[in-house]
């Protein structure tokens, strides 16, 4: 029998790792729930960048920056270790000297939200139970995350009025699994009566009930928190694909994991199953993941309206952004490209198109988008003068759109 752990061994051997690569926006959302409820519990955060070279990957290293100079003692950006596979990425980070007197990690995703203060705490006491009772068949413990497809089917089986509005409103028959081949998980179309929580289930695979889930939890952070306080801790089939958003784990389990393969989620939860590990859930610990890769341009307007309501939720005496103003973003990857661009003709043709979008956003923010529309469409000889379209009975759907868009009151 190994000796007990307790909290404090834990915590004080505890790193929290976040791999990023290109969503800047989300990891804004990510770091400032971390200003918040992290930076004070003693435990470094380590921020993986995962890739260089493009304008979305070289400004979510530049957020990763910002909130290391806001926290200098606790937040490090890690921009040694060379863009790679994920999980070969954070087993270098392990092996790496920086991580040398850690023994625990938490891995969290870099679109994944604290909500609470006690959340390290109540993750590390969550994990030092089920050492203590199982020892080595522990492979790591999670949270309550909601969007995730375990979460939310966990959301609707203990909250019976979100349940009754998703089965009236939203359930639909859908596809579910991972492909047509796939022995164990095989893609296959269920009944708008299932909801399934293993790998690319359904919440995976709809992103608009993603969107509902979103409205009902992640903007109402008040009430999430409060419907969750009182659960307790659950243990998780491993034959269930638990999405890994959240995961506190002895350091050695990434290794162990390794099969040759790129996936480090399904190695891992191969690993479980095949090894019959156990897995828990603190329910009483509540997070937001925003989106999978199979969501996100869906959801990507809604980033928005997260910032909005966190900026209120958190009362950071920081904004959570660097930049929330659209035209000038824009105005930055144009630089950027400017700056790194193709050669030759390529970069000349690319430096003419971005004096003339910059000229479109100027004439947007001196003149508004009305005139903006007629004068790109004068130019493109679509438009006669700045009031009257081209005559035409075959006028290109581009000009009738424009006439309904600049004359409301004669459009149908």
């Amino acid at each position: 029998m190994n000796k007990p752990l307790t909290h404090e061994i834990v915590k004080k051997k505890t790193a929290i790792v976040i791999l990023s690569f290109a969503e800047y926006e989300s990891l804004e959302l990510t770091l400032a729930t971390h200003a918040k409820f992290s930076t004070d519990a003693g435990i470094p955060i380590f921020i993986l960048q995962n890739g260089r070279g493009t304008y979305d990957t070289e400004r979510t290293l530049m957020v990763g920056r910002r909130y290391q100079s806001l926290f200098p003692k606790t937040i490090k950006v890690v921009e040694h270790i060379p863009p790679q596979n994920p999980y070969l990425a954070i087993q270098q980070l392990f092996d790496d000297e920086l991580l040398s007197d850690y023994e625990y990690i938490i891995k969290l995703d870099d679109d994944v939200m604290v909500l609470t203060p006690d959340w390290i705490d109540k993750l590390i006491d969550c994990y030092v139970s089920a050492y203590n009772q199982y020892e080595n068949e522990l492979a790591y413990v999670t949270s309550f995350v909601n969007n995730n497809p375990y979460g939310f089917k966990k959301l609707l089986e203990l909250n019976e009025s979100l349940s009754n509005e998703y089965y009236e409103k939203l359930a639909r028959p859908h596809m579910i699994g991972y492909s047509p081949n796939d022995s164990y998980n095989p893609y296959r179309l269920v009944s708008k009566k299932t909801v399934y929580g293993g790998g690319f289930g359904t919440i995976w695979q709809l992103p608009y009930v993603s969107r509902w889930l979103h409205e009902k939890t992640t903007l109402q952070p008040e009430d999430y928190i409060s419907f969750t306080k009182d659960f307790g801790v659950t243990e998780i089939n491993p034959k269930d694909r638990y999405s890994i958003n959240c995961i506190l784990f002895n350091k050695k389990l990434w290794e162990d994991i390794s099969d040759g393969r790129a996936d480090d989620e399904g190695m891992l939860h191969a690993y479980c199953m095949l090894k019959e590990k156990r897995i828990f859930a603190d329910l009483s610990v509540p997070m937001v993941h925003i989106a999978f890769f199979s969501q996100r341009e869906e959801l990507r307007d809604m980033i928005a309206q997260i910032r909005d309501v966190y900026t209120k939720f958190l009362a950071l005496p920081f904004p959570i952004a660097i930049c929330t103003d659209r035209l000038i973003e824009i105005e930055n990857r144009l630089r950027f490209l400017e700056k790194n661009g193709l050669s030759g003709n390529a970069a000349s043709s690319q430096k003419v198109l971005s004096k003339k979008l910059r000229g479109g956003i100027q004439c947007y923010r001196d003149h508004g988008a009305g005139y903006t529309v007629r004068r790109m469409l004068y130019h493109m000889g679509l438009w006669e003068d700045e009031e009257t379209p081209r005559g035409s009975e075959n006028r290109p759907k581009l000009v009738k759109h424009a006439e309904r868009i600049l004359h409301p009151k004669k459009g149908k």
